[in-house]
């Protein structure tokens, strides 16, 4: 029995979404309200001692983080891969995997939670927020909402993150000049583990992503936007306002 707990098709929910459904496999969805903090409930966390979402179960066994868990499925259902079979393309899917997940994914995480996040936490009571922080496992995570909820990041550490995310546009564009995906012509888990990153960012940024400057980047989206797998992915339980989900906060 294979089961995902999960939130919206956005972020690194929307990975892993993106891979089952890309892969058409049954699953059991488990939605998880991250608005109503049910990742820090006693009974999510006793699944997931981070109280972070995406989580896998797979005949009992738990399997965390969401790059982890699409290697996982790939290795597991191997009937539609999503790696190279060439060894030095795998190799450059990894590397690019690690860049999303260190530097990419953090810089647009940064910004989301300043512009959106920060909205519903100034508004939550100071006993009320001091309740919710005291749940929640992880301390990066802690020091993340207790930070939006009062000064927030400094422009310094705002303009670096977006400094980071051009960058990382950048990087798609080379890789995508001469190939339909970012590993060569193969769709594979770099697709899939920058998807959701990605596919707002025109609207977020125009400097940044638009059809002049990154038009392969484009290309790429509207290429993503189009295949049944995506499509799939994106209907899937939505509760988050449209200002939110862009960030997949």
């Amino acid at each position: 029995m294979l089961e995902l707990y999960h939130a919206e098709p956005v972020a690194n929910s929307m990975k892993v979404l993106l891979c089952l459904k890309e892969k058409k496999i049954d699953f059991v969805s488990h939605y998880v309200d991250l608005m109503r903090f049910e990742q820090h409930e006693p009974a999510f966390v006793a699944i997931n001692p981070n109280g972070q979402v995406p989580v896998l179960v797979h005949d009992g066994a738990v399997i965390t983080e969401s790059t982890v868990i699409n290697e996982y499925l790939d290795d597991v259902f191997p009937a539609i891969p999503f790696r190279p079979a060439n060894m030095v393309d795998r190799a450059h899917m990894r590397v690019w995997n690690k860049f999303v997940d260190d530097v990419y994914t953090p810089a647009l995480s940064m910004i989301g939670w300043h512009t959106l996040v920060r909205r519903i936490a100034v508004n939550i009571e100071k006993g009320k927020l001091a309740e919710l922080l005291a749940r929640i496992p992880l301390k990066e995570q802690r020091d993340k909402w207790a930070t939006v909820a009062g000064d927030s990041f400094t422009e310094e550490q705002l303009a670096d993150s977006k400094r980071k995310l051009g960058i990382s546009v950048q990087k798609m564009e080379a890789m995508l000049k001469n190939s339909d995906y970012l590993i060569g012509n193969q769709f594979s888990l770099a697709d899939l583990n920058t998807y959701s990153n990605t596919a707002s960012l025109d609207r977020l940024f125009p400097d940044l992503m638009n059809p002049t400057a990154t038009p392969c980047v484009i290309a790429w989206v509207e290429r993503m936007n189009a295949r049944p797998g995506v499509q799939a992915a994106l209907a899937m339980p939505n509760k988050v306002p449209d200002a939110l989900r862009v960030f997949g906060a």
